[in-house]
């Protein structure tokens, strides 16, 4: 079909919908584009732009049913396809933006992503098909002579290399261009140090139930605590009581990345603490202009920006060695427990019976509840060889209504009766904390391993068994298990994982008193020790600021271990 000519003042308002669109004046973008579509309604590229605008709306039912009208008239338009999957998988519909990202890459093999959003959408409603095929392609995205994978991808590969160059070229790209404004030097008017976290995710979000406790203790009088938020507002529990945890609050999320640089320098914010890295949502040109003297890579992402702009990256010794540092773009400060924090006050429900759970009243309950996204074919055969060798064992996962029907048919397939897995619905946090407590034994994935989900189940006194690897994603479950008394439960193999994980399900006396330790608290007292884990960062931020304020280069640090424990809460 040919596509309709536009007249010359229907071009004019094509002209200043799109201008309007690249500046994030999107009601007056969406205008313009319904005024065109009043007389051509039939125009397939004014519909693609109007979506687009719709989508950065959140108004994505009606952005998907432009972009199925735009289709069926430009069917071959592999960009479209494209645009129509992140709509699809924005709201987790993923079989169908699994599906539209295939026909997008069956017309152009070489779309930037597109090998890693089929991957992920395939990957979340557990549809394995060509899983080894799409690993492999994210295995050669150092290749310049191959499609862009977004870094986040690359941590399905343990391969701390590979996601250096991943996440380098993707900068490169987003930010060629932006040059760095000069700043003031850093100095203290009132003696505190200003620290701003930035973050698409201050809502109802893992990172978000990690970091607000933090936020609210912060020590007032050494540090001025500001948070932009440049994700949507879900009006949740979660988001107000980020917006209540600061000093300041600035909803950043219709700004333009400039726009909020320039916030953030008007400011005076003395350290700019990224909270995404090179998760969905991110916007890593603010920090591409320079907006703060220091800057900083934090807790969101478990790799590295890849961007010489940022100055440090929080971890500690376990899921970063100092060997490891040639794989990060950052400068590493070691914090000596863990990078990450830990709310000790979240709140938990009743714990309700096994049967009001849809489990077995007896028999051993294996329980993995991470995100479908991190489950693989080969960590899913070994779990059904697990549930083989433990007669009138279960296997309790997280998924939704497409994943779980591919998991009954893997299940099947490998001689397991489906019904041996139990899909556990989606619930407020503080219900699914007090039902984890219900199983017996977590399964984690790998390489991309349980972060706040391992916090969730030793919280509640949930042994896990966990393997690590070569890269930060891969060892985060298993410092975590570290500072809980859990170490002889960190494996470095799927050997050495299974045949653990099976001596667990079989000695129930040593299982048993796995748990009467967890349970009893004291060895996890430093994960949950807010207070001590503020004493740490707080003293990175203030070396941070001490080698700015003298003029010197960003360099490796390590924090002191604490003295004492703190107060806890």
């Amino acid at each position: 079909m040919s596509i309709p000519p536009l007249s010359p003042d229907q071009t004019r308002l094509l002209q200043d919908g799109y201008q309007a669109q690249v500046r994030g004046l999107l009601d007056d973008a969406a205008r313009q584009y319904r005024k065109i579509l009043k007389k051509v309604p039939d125009h397939p590229d004014v519909m693609h732009l109007l979506a687009m605008v719709r989508s950065r709306q959140h108004r994505t039912d009606e952005a998907i049913a432009l972009y199925r009208a735009a289709a069926a008239l430009k069917p071959q338009d592999a960009k479209l396809w494209y645009n129509l999957g992140l709509a699809y998988t924005s709201v987790e519909r993923n079989g169908e933006g699994a599906d539209a990202f295939a026909r997008a890459l069956a017309l152009d093999p070489s779309l930037p992503e597109g090998i890693g959003m089929l991957f992920s959408a395939r990957r979340s409603v557990c549809d394995w098909r060509d899983d080894a095929r799409l690993l492999a392609a994210i295995a050669r995205a150092a290749d310049p002579a191959q499609p862009e994978i977004p870094p986040f991808f690359t941590l399905w590969q343990d391969d701390p290399a590979l996601q250096l160059t991943a996440a380098r070229r993707t900068v490169r790209r987003r930010c060629a261009g932006i040059a760095p404004k000069p700043l003031p030097a850093p100095t203290r008017s009132d003696g505190r140090v200003r620290i701003g976290y930035l973050s698409a995710d201050f809502r109802n979000h893992p990172t978000t139930h990690l970091l607000v406790r933090l936020l609210e203790v912060h020590d007032r009088s050494k540090f001025e605590i500001t948070a932009f938020s440049i994700g949507p507002n879900d009006a949740s529990p979660a988001r107000k009581r980020v917006e209540a945890s600061v000093d300041r609050f600035m909803d950043c999320e219709r700004d333009q990345p400039f726009e909020t640089a320039e916030r953030v320098r008007r400011l005076g914010i003395d350290i700019l603490v990224d909270v995404m890295g090179h998760t969905n949502g991110n916007r890593m040109e603010i920090f591409a202009g320079r907006a703060a003297p220091v800057q900083v890579s934090y807790l969101g992402y478990p790799g590295t920006s890849g961007a010489d702009f940022m100055d440090y990256v929080i971890a500690d010794p376990f899921v970063l060695p100092l060997d490891d540092a040639r794989f990060f773009s950052e400068k590493v400060v070691h914090l000596p427990d863990t990078y990450q924090p830990n709310d000790p006050t979240l709140a938990i429900a009743a714990r309700p019976s096994r049967a009001e759970c849809g489990l077995p009243d007896s028999g051993f309950v294996f329980c993995a509840f991470n995100n479908a996204r991190k489950l693989d074919p080969a960590t899913f055969a070994l779990w059904m060889r697990l549930l083989a060798q433990v007669p009138g064992s279960v296997l309790w996962l997280l998924a939704g209504e497409e994943a779980r029907a591919n998991l009954r048919r893997e299940a099947e397939a490998a001689g397991i009766v489906p019904d041996r897995l139990v899909f556990a619905p989606h619930r407020p946090l503080p219900e699914h904390l007090a039902r984890m407590a219900l199983a017996d034994l977590f399964l984690d994935t790998f390489p991309y391993t349980a972060h706040t989900t391992a916090s969730d189940a030793l919280r509640v006194g949930l042994p896990l068994v966990t393997r690590t690897g070569r890269s930060f994603a891969s060892k985060v479950a298993g410092r975590l298990m570290q500072l809980s008394g859990l170490g002889d439960l960190v494996t470095d193999s799927a050997e050495a994982y299974e045949t653990l994980a099976l001596s667990l399900a079989r000695d129930k006396d040593r299982l048993a008193a796995i748990r009467a330790r967890l349970e009893e608290g004291t060895a996890r007292v430093r994960l949950f020790d807010i207070q001590r884990y503020r004493a740490q960062i707080e003293a990175a931020y203030l070396a941070m600021m001490e080698r700015a304020m003298a003029g010197a280069a960003p360099d490796h640090m390590a924090v002191a271990p604490s003295p004492a424990e703190g107060s806890g809460a």
